[in-house]
């Protein structure tokens, strides 16, 4: 393909991905998402502070999906001690952007970042990894 036609191309390609999916996710939704997943992983933690840095989409196959990546204050009201050295899977440890053990005393607050991912559906939304519709 020719450079000077390349660039266009992405730009076209991207602003198609966002019409037809109904947008980006924004802030709310990636709050909510890291706010259930922290939930459902049973962190006692609070979300102080959320923010969307970046994020970039992709058609894969038949499926619109979307990389956001972001930086949170979480405050621990009660401490916590993260058991991140055997988390095989993607669980509390990557939701707190954290990859080793650590522990935290009450009310400290972790600043970190971290990714999420979402994959649209056919009615122009997107499914977080909490299986959430936003």
């Amino acid at each position: 393909m020719n450079a000077r036609f390349a660039l266009p191309l992405i730009v076209v390609a991207t602003a198609c991905l966002s019409a037809c999916s109904g947008g980006e996710p924004g802030d709310a939704a990636g709050a909510k998402v890291l706010r259930n997943l922290l939930e459902r992983a049973k962190v006692p933690a609070k979300l102080v502070s959320f923010k969307k840095t970046s994020g970039r989409g992709a058609h894969i196959g038949n499926a619109d999906v979307y990389e956001y990546q972001y930086e949170a204050e979480v405050q621990f009201p009660e401490g916590y001690e993260a058991q991140c050295a055997d988390e095989k899977e993607r669980g509390p440890c990557a939701a707190l952007g954290i990859a080793s053990n650590r522990s935290f005393p009450k009310n400290e607050i972790l600043r970190s970042e971290g990714m999420l991912h979402f994959s649209g559906t056919e009615k122009g939304g997107w499914i977080g990894e909490d299986g959430q519709t936003y």
